[in-house]
């Protein structure tokens, strides 16, 4: 069965405004967290007071870092406006002057040529990639810099909810086509490289983080709970279920069917793109 983009972009975005997701994986809720991120903005060398847009960005943990660590000028803009307020918290608690906004990547609310850097970490892979990606090139300045982290799939991967959301595996990339598709949407594509690496250890936070909270839940008589959380969690207060699916989602990293790529690009001048 093939998922509308549309509709696996709102699933996304409902879970990742899911305050129980947010204690499972953390505030930064792709793969690598914090550390691709700060690989990411450090690659690509930007001067201080550069604007920057933080396209899907969920709790806001990258527009953070971004405002506070590199001295960038940030706007953010979700699907999901229950992270959104969840985001304008976090940002306000950590002193982070950031201008979100309600949007999909697909209809972003800003000018042409608006930002000196985009980034967009595990969010192409929940939308329609090339009008995504041509979209964003809209609002990136000629010659300004385009920031991507996403998951790539040797094929077509089934697993349960929330692993697939939050691994963002329903529309992987397949191995390439993300600097191909890059490269075809007015980019120069400067860097790429692999960070599957953080996939393992986003794998074993998650177990970590929902074998603690199913066995606190089972301990209370609270495990009937976690379906009104939705995204699949109920299935995984068991702890079978539980080793059964992480143990799988390794073996698929292990096999390479299963990887991350982070793509550092430029956006070309009128010029350079005839």
């Amino acid at each position: 069965m093939t998922v509308a983009p549309s509709t696996v972009e709102a699933c996304c975005g409902t879970l990742y405004g899911n305050p129980l997701v947010e204690l499972i994986a953390g505030e930064s809720l792709h793969p690598g967290g914090l550390s691709t991120t700060r690989r990411l903005l450090a690659e690509a060398r930007l001067p201080r007071g550069a604007h920057l847009l933080d396209a899907g960005c969920g709790l806001g943990a990258s527009a953070r870092l971004a405002a506070l660590e590199f001295g960038l000028v940030v706007d953010a803009c979700d699907v999901s406006g229950a992270a959104l307020r969840r985001a304008t918290v976090l940002a306000e608690n950590a002193g982070a002057a950031i201008r979100f906004a309600e949007a999909s990547v697909l209809r972003l609310p800003y000018a042409d040529g608006s930002f000196g850097v985009v980034i967009a970490e595990c969010v192409l892979s929940t939308t329609s990639k090339r009008p995504a990606l041509q979209e964003l090139r809209r609002v990136t300045a000629p010659g300004g810099t385009l920031l991507v982290s996403d998951v790539t799939a040797s094929d077509a991967i089934v697993a349960p909810e929330p692993l697939a959301s939050v691994l963002c595996l329903t529309q992987a990339w397949r191995p390439g086509e993300l600097e191909d598709l890059v490269a075809s949407t007015g980019y120069v594509v400067a860097r790429s490289w692999d960070e599957t690496a953080s996939v393992s250890a986003l794998i074993d936070r998650l177990e970590e983080r929902i074998g603690l909270l199913a066995a606190l839940a089972r301990d209370h008589g609270l495990t009937g709970q976690l379906d009104h959380f939705g995204g699949g969690l109920a299935q995984l207060g068991d702890p079978v279920r539980i080793a059964s699916v992480f143990e799988e989602a390794r073996g698929l990293v292990r096999g390479g069917r299963i990887g991350y790529r982070a793509v550092v690009a430029r956006a070309a001048s009128a010029i350079e793109a005839d």
